[in-house]
């Protein structure tokens, strides 16, 4: 409903605000605070209980690759937590414990499928200092990861397989091939002798003490921390690697690990690493905490990046050149992980419940470093994704950010958004005082968001208990419905919460700034603090100065759901005089359903003002499909930003005459996605001139392989070359390739319909690997296959003649086959 703007008198809205409070009394949404606060039980949040204090654990490695064994003795230096201790208990599942020795001498050990208990022939006193060393063996399919020693041989190192080694510790998973107490609820210093192949570079965390050259071949490195970490931020990456050494401003040592293979993706990938350093610095008055910092990448992994302490390890899907930094690259990623050295490794979060001190520091902070690079529209325009994902979670559950379930939208994007808003409720200076105290205080130690709350109540003396209540220790957004009405001397601002009200979620405490622009020029702001159900806000004015837009919470600071109807011309004005892009923003996507003949002069204005290539690119899939822009569409191909390109010609997939030559002259792009998606709607479009555009990017790789897939894909289609661009497009989805490579090779193939013995064996060794962004499409892959009941008895037939291990062949039978 549109709510149109005319003068009424001051009786009558006082009439209408009487109405519509009884009418909210009588539905219940009106109510006396109950005595009692109502919070959501948290079951898995306790923090593990342990009867001694590690406070040293020193790894001595061997490995042997092609069976995925490591061989290793640990040693754990620890001082008991009771009065008296008589046994105690080490993760290490799977793990074949060898000897245990406490203080050089023989114990009693029993294990069994979760770790190794130990007996202790005289109970350990309190405060008392011990070792013990368990050497040992194991065969993890957690924690440590072998990749490529079992694939084919490599003929182009480039852009095949690598053969390496790398960790990933966290959750618990450094238990898998260490005998250790893995929980982040101990903290201890660390220290890793990793012997292996001399042809081979080795990091681990903190300095390097000692590389010695052995008789047999090998190389032993010996790495220690002088502070203490949580266990699993220990780390290990082992590969042929160069490296890049740099100083910080402030006198940081920073090296970045990288493939020799590959030079001109070093400055793409590894820029701005020292000056977000000295930006955290800034920002968080606290100095790099650590002796080193260095970043690794590493084949296959997981995730996107890990915070392990001083060595922070990335998926070398980060790994860019100039061409694919257009389309993706390692900033934002690169200081999210860096963040981490202060929140979440100087400071460590106890249990599960208060992850979020981890993951939403880290989440705010690389956004604030992009703020910081690419302007303030920057920062608003990845605020205001991390908005839409909070607020999508909310559709699922309304569990709080401070819980143990509360889901990766809750601890990283939702959390970054509640940063921003404490930082917007104490103001800039007030903020960066009492993140140095919280940090300065607990360096080195656990945290718990009580410490928090405990940091600002010590730096401001604010009692902020509704900030953290609502945001952090409740669930849910405020979703405000807002009206306004002009009268003879001002402007009435009616403001209801829509959200439900329950004992968890109650309404929301903020202050809210609201602007009056006027048709004349003028603009009227007030801030006010709102956090009743329903409330009105009155804007006193001189003179009937008509109204052009009235903007609710200015700058979007709070995160909440808005619903405040206005018409296509109040949205116009807003798109023009808007003094913050978001506000701009917001007036484009309520155009969206507007008239092209209405609003095509204003959208090309705009497109001309805005900086934000997001926003431009916003525009033009308005402007896409209008007739009358075609022409001026078409000379976007020539200079703008690859974000407009690509929202043009995603967008615009029914191609015209107009724009045929731009997306012609898009195949020459430097934006890989951008050819990618000018070659698929030319090859749809003109099905005759396909072979001759394939040639244009038959010699384009892309990255991971992008290009040269859709290439291969489009040549099968056209029956060109066909048994040629068949086997290397397979070949593409076997372990000779990374796993970006293999999916996109596998789903190609999935599309095409091909399906072969060579095929089932690269979907079953990919269902295999403990990489689930290769598993989970391989194995959705082979499924859509064998929906067929002939090519099920394939992969059956398949898997019976070919040489699997029990384990794997119980791995096959869960699958199904």
């Amino acid at each position: 409903m549109i709510y149109p703007v005319s003068f009424i008198d001051s009786q009558t809205i006082l009439m209408r605000s009487i109405i519509l409070s009884l009418l909210l009394i009588s539905n219940g949404l009106l109510f006396a605070q109950s005595d009692f606060e109502t919070y959501v039980a948290d079951p898995g949040d306790g923090p593990r209980e342990h009867s001694a204090d590690i406070t040293h654990m020193k790894v001595e490695l061997r490995f042997d690759p092609p069976a995925g064994v490591v061989e290793g003795v640990v040693t754990h230096t620890f001082s008991p937590l009771r009065m008296e201790v008589d046994t105690l208990f080490f993760d290490a599942p799977g793990i074949k414990i060898e000897e245990a020795l406490l203080d050089d001498k023989p114990c009693i050990f029993k294990t069994n499928s979760e770790g190794v208990t130990t007996y202790f022939s005289t109970s350990l006193t309190y405060g008392s200092v011990h070792t013990i060393r368990f050497k040992y063996t194991a065969k993890p399919k957690k924690g440590i990861y072998f990749i490529g020693w079992n694939s084919p041989e490599v003929t182009d190192p480039k852009n095949q397989t690598r053969h390496q080694i790398w960790t990933q510790g966290q959750g618990v998973d450094n238990r898998y091939w260490i005998p250790m107490y893995d929980n982040m609820n101990d903290k201890f210093t660390t220290e890793t002798i990793t012997t292996f192949d001399k042809e081979y570079t080795v990091l681990s965390n903190g300095e390097l003490k000692k590389e010695s050259t052995n008789r047999d071949g090998t190389k032993t490195w010996h790495y220690r921390m002088s502070k203490p970490h949580a266990g699993y931020l220990l780390m290990l990456a082992i590969d042929k690697y160069s490296v890049k050494k740099s100083k910080t401003s402030s006198g940081v040592p920073v090296a970045f690990w990288y493939y020799p293979e590959s030079p001109e993706k070093l400055e793409p990938t590894s820029m701005h690493t020292e000056k977000m350093i000295e930006f955290l610095e800034k920002e968080t008055g606290v100095k790099y905490p650590w002796e080193s910092y260095s970043q690794v990448m590493v084949q296959d992994f997981m995730y996107g990046a890990m915070e392990n302490t001083t060595a922070t390890i990335f998926g070398d899907f980060f790994n860019v050149d100039e061409r694919s930094f257009l389309d993706r690259n390692y900033i934002g990623v690169n200081c999210h992980e860096l963040t981490h050295q202060w929140f979440g490794d100087l400071i460590t979060a106890r249990g599960r419940g208060d992850i979020w001190l981890q993951e939403s520091y880290a989440t705010y902070y690389a956004k604030m470093f992009q703020g910081s690079l690419y302007g303030e529209d920057k920062l608003k325009w990845i605020q205001r994704n991390e908005v839409n994902t909070a607020l999508k979670a909310s559709e699922r559950d309304m569990y709080p950010i401070r819980h143990s379930n509360a889901g990766r939208e809750r601890v990283y994007q939702k959390g970054s958004t509640v940063i921003q808003m404490l930082r917007y409720v104490l103001g800039n200076e007030l903020f960066r005082k009492v993140i140095k105290h919280y940090l300065d205080k607990h360096a080195y130690s656990n945290v718990e968001t009580n410490d928090l709350y405990q940091a600002v109540l010590d730096v401001t003396g604010m009692n902020l208990d509704w900030f953290f209540n609502q945001w952090l220790y409740r669930g849910g957004e405020p979703h405000y419905r807002v009206q306004y009405f002009q009268t003879l001397n001002g402007v009435q601002v009616n403001v209801e919460q829509t959200q439900e009200i329950n004992d968890r979620i109650r309404a929301f405490k903020m202050p809210v700034v609201i602007t009056v622009h006027f048709k004349n020029g003028i603009v009227k702001r007030k801030k006010v603090m709102l956090e009743k159900v329903f409330e009105s806000i009155f804007i006193e004015t001189q003179g009937n100065n008509d109204i052009d837009f009235v903007l609710f919470d200015e700058n979007s600071e709070i995160t909440k759901k808005l619903t405040f109807d206005k018409t296509p011309r109040e949205c116009l004005a807003q798109l023009a005089g808007a003094a913050y892009m978001i506000d701009r923003y917001d007036a484009l996507l309520a155009l969206r359903d507007v008239d092209i003949e209405l609003k095509r002069i204003a959208l090309w204005d705009a497109y001309e003002r805005e900086n934000l290539p997001e926003f431009k690119a916003a525009i033009i899939t308005q402007l896409a499909n209008d007739p009358e822009s075609q022409t001026r569409l078409l000379s976007l191909f020539d200079s703008a930003e690859p974000e407009v390109i690509k929202a043009l010609i995603n967008t615009n997939r029914k191609l015209n005459e107009t724009l045929t030559p731009g997306y012609e002259k898009a195949l020459a792009h430097t934006s890989y996605e951008v050819v990618e998606s000018a070659l698929n709607v030319l090859c749809e479009t003109y099905p005759d001139k396909g072979p001759d555009y394939l040639q244009q990017v038959k010699d384009v790789l892309g990255h991971n392989h992008s290009i040269r897939i859709k290439y291969l894909e489009w040549m099968l289609k056209f029956e060109k070359e066909t048994l040629n661009s068949k086997n290397e497009l397979i070949k593409l989805s076997s372990n000779l390739f990374e796993f970006r490579t293999r999916v996109s090779a596998m789903q190609a193939l999935k599309r095409l319909g091909i399906f072969n013995d060579e095929i089932i064996g690269n979907l079953l060794n990919a269902g295999l690997s403990s990489n689930k962004r290769l598993s989970g499409p391989a194995v959705e892959v082979l499924n859509y296959f064998t929906e067929q009941s002939a090519n099920k008895q394939q992969v059956k037939n398949y898997i019976s003649i070919h040489k699997y291990s029990e384990d794997e062949k119980k791995e096959f039978r869960e699958l199904g086959y």
